[in-house]
């Protein structure tokens, strides 16, 4: 298959529409988590192709840095990065004022921690750290410092992070299945872990779903000033 990064795409977009049907409560926190990841996308330029080597639909990573797909991967990520521990624990967004939740120009702060995140992802490849585990620590420390502020989230990004690693997993795992030799034909050989895989998926790909999911899990609920109550409920 000539466009194996749009297929991936497009298999990452499926958890996240069935979660839309099934959890219309939570839509509005995807619409918000598909806005927020959209200058991710242009990372890619990060990515490819040190990271990586696939071939993108009109060539646009070689054009413009990043493609398409990468507005897929991104969207789709974190559609359900955002919402599987909501959805496995049966959990919803519940406003609250307290603990340190920023209520006032919630967007202006989720700028400012996106644009902190991404250039401290920029700084670390820049001083050498490979380009996947300069985006974990980014988006892994700066998820961090914000469970400082808000102790409540920990339990929670904990385990969205562990949920999150584990569909990231499943969605490769469907991806080789369907274009067997994938991993190995596109992507580079590990640098801190080398020749390292889980069930043939590389352990930088099954790392990356584990920090996407602790950072999409506390990120929203900090910037837009929620907490995790039970589904259906006011109360915890």
């Amino acid at each position: 298959m000539s466009h194996e990064f749009l297929l991936l795409s497009l298999l990452f977009l499926l958890p996240g529409g069935v979660i839309w049907l099934a959890r219309p409560d939570l839509r509005p926190l995807m619409k918000r988590m598909a806005l927020a990841s959209l200058p991710f996308a242009a990372t890619e330029r990060l990515f490819y192709p040190r990271y990586w080597a696939p071939k993108f639909v009109f060539d646009l990573a070689d054009r413009i840095g990043f493609g398409i797909e990468d507005v897929l991967f991104v969207v789709g990520l974190s559609g359900f990065s955002s919402t599987v521990y909501a959805v496995v624990f049966r959990r919803a967004p519940v406003p609250c004022a307290a603990q340190g939740a920023p209520r006032a120009r919630p967007w202006l702060r989720a700028g400012v921690v996106i644009a902190l995140a991404l250039a401290a992802a920029w700084a670390l490849v820049a001083a050498g750290v490979p380009v996947l585990y300069a985006a974990v620590a980014a988006m892994t420390a700066f998820a961090a410092a914000l469970v400082g502020a808000r102790r409540d989230l920990l339990v929670p990004a904990l385990l969205g992070a562990l949920l999150s690693a584990a569909l990231y997993l499943g969605l490769c795992l469907v991806f080789a299945a369907l274009v067997p030799g994938v991993f190995e034909r596109t992507w580079r050989p590990s640098v801190l872990l080398p020749g390292s895989a889980l069930f043939g998926v590389p352990l930088d790909e099954v790392l990356y779903g584990l920090g996407a999911g602790f950072a999409a899990t506390v990120f929203p609920a900090w910037a837009f000033g929620f907490r995790y109550g039970r589904a259906g409920s006011d109360g915890d």
